[in-house]
C-alpha cells in the first residue's frame, strides 16, 4: 500500500505543479479554468483523499510539500529581487499557480475535515509522526526557527538553517516565510507579484492550522510531539507569537484586500476561529491591534466600508466571542462602551430622529415642509446602507454572544431591550425596504434560536411581545400589498422562509431550556404565539403558493408537526373554522405531493390533532372542528388497502395515524369496512378478522397502537394478495 500510496501522491503533484522547473522557457499560457468555482470545492474530494493518502506516508509527503513550498517561495522571492523590470508574466503565474496548490495540498495533509461545530483536532498521523522525530530534532531551534522568519523576511531557508527542524515546523515556517513574502510585495508597492488565489489558499491555510493546532489540548492525544507541545501547545511562549501573528495577518489582508471578498471571506473566518478558541481568544484581547480593529469595524471606516455585510457581520461576531468570553470584567467594560453603547446610541439617534419628524409631520407646523423633506433623507441609498450596516452588526453580536457562556447571553438580552423596541420601529418604519425587512427579520431569528433557551420566564414574556409585535407590522403592512420591484416574489418568499424559521426556533424552547428557572407553568404560552403567527403566514402561503417552494414547505411542516404535537389545543381554541380548514388543507396537500420526509410530518400532525380530539370525546368538550379529521380516515385507508402507491416506506407511521383516527371516528371506520366488503365479498374473512382485533370501540394507547400495525400489515398483505386474483 505504501509503495501505491507514493505513486498516487507523486501523480497528483505532477498533473497540478509546473514540476520541470524551468519557467523561462516555457512559454504555454496556463488553461483558464472558466469554472467560477474555487479549486478547493471544485476538488474537495480529490483533496480529501489526497491528504489521506499524504498521512499514510507523512515521512515523505511532508518533507516533499516543504521542498517544494520553499522553493516556489524563493522563485517568487528572488522574481521580485530581479533588477529587470520585465516580469516574465507566464513564469509568476505558474509559480503562483504552485503555490496555490500546494497550500491546499499541503492543508489536507496536515488537517482533517471537520463540521463547523466539531473539535478540531491533529491527526493521529501528524501527530505520531512529529513525536517520532524528536530525536532528530533540535527542540530549541525548532521554535526559535519561525521567531526568526518573521523578524527576518528575507532570511534565506537553506538546509543548513532548517536542519534539525522538526518537519511540521518546516512547513509552519515555510507558510510564514510565503506570508512575510506578501507582506513585503505590499509594503513596497509590488502588487503586481501577488495572486488573489494565494492569498485565499494562504489565508485559509492559516485557519486551518489555528483551528486545528494552536492551543490543542494534550489530554485528547495518548501519545504528544514534545515539539508541537512547545511550538503551539497550551502555556507556550509561542502560541502567544503565534497568536498575535495572526491576528496582524487579518489586520493586513483587510487592509491589503478589501475588495476581493473570496479573500475577506477567509480573513473574516479565521477571525471568529482566533476568537472562539479559549487561549487563542485570551491573547488577542489584549493586543491594541485587536481594539484598533473592532473600532475599525464597529465606526465602519476605510477599508471597512469597501467590505460585504456578511463579512463585517462575521468580523463583530469574533469581537463579540472574545469580549464576553473573557472572564475580566475590564474586557466586558471595555465591550460595553467601544462597542455596545456606541452601537445602542447609534440607532438610538436614528428612531428618535424619525420619531420628532413624524410627529412635527402629523402636528401640522409651520416647519412641516422641510420635516418632510428631512424624513425623506432616511430612504436615500447611505442611510439605507447605513440601516443594513447597523442591523447586521446586531446578528453579529448575538453570533458571537451565542457562542459564549449562559450568563453572559442572558447580559446581552437584558441589555438589548430597549434596542429590540427602537428596532421594531425601524421595521415599521422601512417595512416597503426588502433588505431592511429581511435583517430584521434574520435579528429575530437570531434571537429565537441562540437566546431564547437562555431566558428566564420574565424575559422570555418579554421576548414574546416584541414577537407578536413583528408579527403585527408584518401583518399590516403586507396584506393586500402589490409592488412593481422586480425581484419582489424572491424577496417576500426570503420573509416567510425567516418568519417560519424565527417561529421554529420559538417552538424549540418547549425541548430545550437552559435557563435556571425550575417552573413548569410558563405564564404566557408559546404555541399562542406561533398559532398567531401561522394565522399570519397561512393566507400568505395559500395565495402566493408557497409551499410549492422547497425550502419553505420543510420549513412550514416542521413546524406544524411540532406545533401540533406540542400544543394541539391551541389549534382548536384559535382557529376559527375557516382557518382550520385552511390549516387542514395544506397537510392534504403535504400527503399528495411531497417526499417522504414531509409525508412523514403531515401524517404525525394528523395524529397529534386525532389525539387531542379524543382527549376532548372522552371529556364531551368536542366542536364543529373535531368532525374536520374524519375525511383524512378515509383518505389513508384508500391509500393503503385500494390503491397500489402507498406510504410503504412510512407504514409503521401510516398505521399508527390510522388507528389513532379509528380510535376517534371508529363508526366511520366500520362503515369503511362494510364498504369494502360490498366491493368484494372474498374480503369479508380477513375485513372480519381486522374487525374483530380491533373490537367495537377501540382505546387508544401505545401497546394497543403497536399491535394493530402488525395486525394491520397482515391485512394489508393479505387484502393485496386476494385482489391480484
Amino acid at each position: 500500500l505504501r509503495s501505491l500510496a507514493i505513486e498516487i501522491f507523486d501523480t497528483f503533484l505532477q498533473t497540478h505543479l509546473n514540476i520541470n522547473g524551468n519557467y523561462e522557457a516555457n512559454d504555454l499560457d496556463l488553461i483558464d479554468n472558466d469554472n467560477d468555482e474555487d479549486d478547493r470545492d471544485l476538488f474537495s474530494e480529490q483533496l480529501i483523499c489526497i491528504g489521506l493518502f499524504g498521512r499514510h506516508i507523512i515521512d515523505y509527503s511532508l518533507p516533499l510539500l516543504i521542498r517544494l513550498l520553499m522553493d516556489r517561495t524563493k522563485k517568487l522571492y528572488d522574481m521580485m529581487n530581479n533588477s529587470s523590470s520585465n516580469i516574465n508574466t507566464n513564469s509568476l503565474d505558474q509559480i503562483n499557480d504552485d503555490l496555490h496548490w500546494l497550500l491546499l495540498i499541503s492543508g489536507h495533509v496536515l488537517t482533517e475535515e471537520y463540521d463547523s461545530d466539531e473539535q478540531k483536532t491533529i491527526p493521529e498521523a501528524v501527530m505520531s509522526f512529529s513525536s517520532q522525530q524528536v530525536k532528530y530534532c533540535d527542540l530549541n531551534k525548532s521554535v526559535q526557527i519561525a521567531q526568526h522568519v518573521l523578524q527576518q523576511s528575507q532570511l534565506d531557508l537553506s538546509d543548513e538553517i532548517m536542519q534539525g527542524v522538526s518537519p511540521v515546523t518546516q512547513c509552519l515556517v515555510a507558510v510564514l516565510k510565503l506570508s512575510e513574502t506578501e507582506r513585503l510585495f505590499c509594503s513596497k508597492g509590488q502588487f503586481e507579484y501577488i495572486s488573489v488565489q494565494v492569498a485565499v489558499s494562504l489565508t485559509w491555510f492559516i485557519r486551518r492550522l489555528a483551528a486545528n493546532y494552536l492551543g490543542f489540548d494534550e489530554q485528547s492525544y495518548k501519545d504528544v510531539s514534545q515539539t508541537l507541545s512547545m511550538l503551539l501547545g497550551k502555556g507556550s511562549e509561542m502560541l502567544e507569537f503565534l497568536t498575535n501573528y495572526f491576528l496582524s495577518k487579518v489586520v493586513i489582508n483587510l487592509q491589503m484586500w478589501a475588495s476581493e471578498s473570496d479573500v475577506i471571506k477567509e480573513t473574516a473566518d479565521l477571525f471568529v476561529t482566533l476568537s472562539m478558541k479559549k487561549d487563542s481568544s485570551l491573547i488577542i484581547i489584549k493586543n491594541d491591534l485587536f481594539w484598533t480593529l473592532a473600532n475599525n469595524v464597529i465606526t465602519n471606516q476605510m477599508p471597512i466600508q469597501l467590505i460585504n455585510e456578511e463579512y463585517k457581520r462575521s468580523l463583530i461576531k469574533g469581537i463579540t466571542c472574545s469580549c464576553l468570553n473573557n472572564t475580566s470584567d475590564e474586557y466586558r467594560l471595555h465591550f460595553d462602551r467601544s462597542i455596545f453603547q456606541i452601537l445602542n446610541q447609534r440607532l438610538k439617534s436614528i428612531v428618535e430622529s424619525i420619531h420628532t419628524l413624524l410627529e412635527q409631520i402629523k402636528l401640522n407646523t409651520s416647519n412641516k415642509t422641510h420635516c418632510t423633506n428631512a424624513l425623506q433623507t432616511f430612504y436615500t441609498e447611505n442611510v439605507l446602507s447605513q440601516i443594513s450596516t447597523l442591523i447586521n452588526s446586531y446578528c453579529g453580536l448575538i453570533e458571537g454572544g451565542s457562542r459564549c457562556l449562559s450568563e453572559q447571553i442572558t447580559y446581552l438580552f437584558e441589555h438589548s431591550q430597549q434596542t429590540l423596541q427602537y428596532i421594531l420601529d425601524l421595521f415599521d418604519f422601512y417595512h416597503n425596504y426588502c433588505d431592511q425587512v429581511q435583517i430584521i427579520l434574520e435579528l429575530f431569528s437570531l434571537y429565537a434560536e441562540h437566546v431564547l433557551v437562555y431566558l428566564n420566564q420574565n424575559h422570555t414574556k418579554v421576548f414574546y411581545t416584541y414577537v407578536l409585535r413583528l408579527l403585527q407590522i408584518f401583518t399590516k403592512c403586507n396584506y393586500g400589498k402589490k409592488t412593481k420591484e422586480v425581484n419582489a416574489d424572491e424577496d417576500f418568499n426570503a420573509h416567510i422562509y425567516t418568519l417560519l424559521n424565527c417561529l421554529n426556533h420559538l417552538l424549540a424552547k418547549d425541548f430545550i431550556d437552559f435557563s435556571n428557572e425550575t417552573s413548569s407553568h410558563p405564564e404566557v404560552n408559546v404555541g399562542d404565539v406561533i398559532l398567531y403567527g401561522l394565522i399570519i403566514c397561512l393566507p400568505l402561503i395559500q395565495s402566493d403558493n408557497l409551499l410549492k417552494i422547497p425550502s419553505i414547505s420543510l420549513c412550514y411542516y416542521k413546524l406544524v408537526s411540532s406545533l401540533c404535537e406540542q400544543h394541539s389545543e391551541c389549534l382548536f381554541r384559535l382557529l376559527n373554522q375557516d382557518q382550520y380548514s385552511i390549516f387542514l388543507s395544506t397537510i392534504k396537500s403535504g400527503l399528495d405531493n411531497y417526499d417522504n420526509e414531509i409525508c412523514k410530518m403531515c401524517l404525525e400532525t394528523i395524529q397529534s390533532l386525532a389525539l387531542y380530539t379524543i382527549k376532548q370525546q372522552k371529556l364531551n368538550q368536542t366542536n364543529e372542528k373535531s368532525k374536520y379529521l374524519e375525511h383524512f380516515l378515509d383518505y389513508l385507508l384508500q391509500e393503503t388497502v385500494i390503491t397500489t402507491t402507498t406510504l410503504s416506506d412510512l407504514f409503521d407511521t401510516l398505521a399508527g395515524t390510522i388507528y389513532t383516527l379509528i380510535c376517534a371516528y371508529s363508526n366511520q371506520f366500520y362503515q369503511f369496512l362494510g364498504q369494502m366488503k360490498q366491493y368484494d365479498e372474498n374480503l369479508s374473512i380477513i375485513i372480519d378478522k381486522l374487525a374483530n382485533d380491533i373490537g367495537q370501540r377501540p382505546d387508544y394507547n401505545r401497546k394497543a397502537k403497536l399491535s394493530f400495525t402488525v395486525k394491520f400489515e397482515s391485512f394489508v398483505t393479505n387484502l393485496r394478495r386476494i385482489m391480484k386474483k
